[in-house]
């Protein structure tokens, strides 16, 4: 934990909305009771008077999803579409540490087993609404997951905010989910991340930067995070371009030669996996060969390795999860539990990002308490206890900040093995 910065907090912002009525079952807000006697919806916002934060109430969807037996977790993410996750080992993943967890604490959760449902959003903000709203009305789904895709997640959170159900992803945008009370990031943000990868460049000695960002509204405050961030420390920014978020051949191969054209060192790119690893092989074919930084959940799985490399053998980039090499230091049970449970599958990346947001969730889902229910989970996940996993880094929430991470793993290709390799462990984000 070598690297101490402080991150782009923003304040979480209380949206005023009715209780809602005459919804299918399951999706009926959760009410939040203030101390003046007001009441407030899924958003958190006081309706009357100005007491807040305040204790959400148990609506009438309160445990929609929990029975005698199970809770049910709806899960969506791109395994189809423009920025594909390998879909069998998505199905796989999901599922090992739930199973783990059954095996070796049987009576956790009050004996439930956790079932996940799973819909592929089709890296389509449209199709991610359709596929979370089938998870609610028709799985009966306790809680959402989105698993990938900034564009994706942002729609699906809005909607879950609008019928009171929680909302959990790794951190991706900050603008378009700051206001939504039931959603909660479980790391940093791309604009979080800005300071530790203009940290990391200085450390490189490199000054020469571009910017590479896909244009989507989702990217934009990570991006302007960034330049912030990278002009205050004197980098000089020598070309700062938006690129289609599916950019053809034509679009990436003209965007490389852009980035040599302007003699960038070192190149910020915030894209989906596809476009990166266009934009980094043409770059390569050119004999242009910078170092590419960025925030990264999808952009350090191995799938970019496998599939990019030599082009992306200079990528370094900031994750929740740390790499395969140093997990068996940090958390054994993952590699014996997909032994056990994963049907003679090799645990992979993917397997290990999911084990690593499920183990985080079941301790918040376990510090909500016997009564466990939507309201109960929200008001426990914002008294600010820190959730330590042991793999991803402290997961802090509080009731004005709803982004609780506070640090990432550093991961760098390693084009001989076609992996990421961690380079740094837990590298803190710190603030006042």
């Amino acid at each position: 934990m070598r690297r101490a910065v402080k991150p782009l907090i923003l304040l979480v912002a209380l949206l005023l909305v009715a209780a809602a009525c005459g919804q299918k079952s399951g999706v009926a807000n959760t009410a939040v009771a203030t101390d003046d006697g007001g009441t407030a919806g899924a958003s958190g916002g006081a309706t009357d008077g100005e007491a807040a934060p305040a204790e959400r109430e148990a609506g009438p969807d309160d445990t929609a999803g929990i029975s005698d037996d199970e809770i049910v977790i709806g899960v969506h993410a791109p395994v189809t579409g423009a920025s594909p996750i390998p879909q069998t080992s998505f199905d796989i993943g999901k599922d090992i540490y739930w199973k783990f967890l059954a095996d070796s604490d049987p009576e956790s959760f009050g004996g439930r087993e956790v079932r996940v449902v799973f819909r592929d959003d089709e890296f389509n903000p449209n199709r991610a609404v359709s596929v979370c709203r089938e998870m609610v009305e028709q799985e009966n789904a306790f809680l959402l997951v989105g698993g990938g895709g900034a564009d994706q997640i942002t729609a699906c959170a809005k909607y879950a905010d609008g019928i009171g159900v929680p909302y959990i992803s790794a951190g991706v945008n900050q603008e378009g989910l700051a206001d939504l009370g039931t959603y909660f990031a479980l790391s940093l943000s791309y604009a979080e991340q800005a300071p530790l990868l203009v940290a990391l460049i200085e450390e490189l000695g490199l000054t020469k930067v571009g910017v590479v960002v896909a244009d989507t509204p989702s990217f934009a405050d990570g991006h302007d995070a960034f330049v912030e961030a990278a002009e205050a420390a004197d980098l000089e920014i020598v070309t700062d371009d938006t690129i289609n978020k599916a950019a053809n051949p034509t679009e990436q191969l003209s965007e490389a030669q852009n980035l040599k054209d302007a003699g960038a060192e070192v190149v910020f790119i915030l894209t989906s996996p596809v476009v990166y690893l266009g934009v980094a092989n043409n770059a390569r074919n050119q004999d242009f060969e910078p170092v590419f930084v960025g925030p990264g959940i999808t952009a350090g799985l191995n799938a970019v390795t496998e599939f990019g490399c030599p082009g992306v053998s200079n990528g370094q980039f900031y994750s929740p999860f740390p790499g395969l090499d140093v997990i068996d230091e940090l958390d054994p049970d993952f590699r014996q539990a997909y032994e056990q449970f994963g049907d003679g599958a090799e645990a992979d990346d993917i397997g290990l990002a999911l084990w690593a947001l499920n183990k985080t969730l079941a301790l918040m889902m376990a510090g909500a308490g016997e009564e466990l229910g939507r309201a109960a989970l929200m008001n426990s996940l914002e008294e600010g206890e820190a959730y330590e996993t042991g793999v991803y880094p402290p997961v802090s929430i509080s009731a004005d900040d709803h982004f609780g991470g506070t640090g990432a793993h550093l991961l760098k290709a390693d084009c001989d093995q076609k992996v990421y390799e961690t380079a740094e462990q837990f590298v803190e984000a710190s603030g006042e």
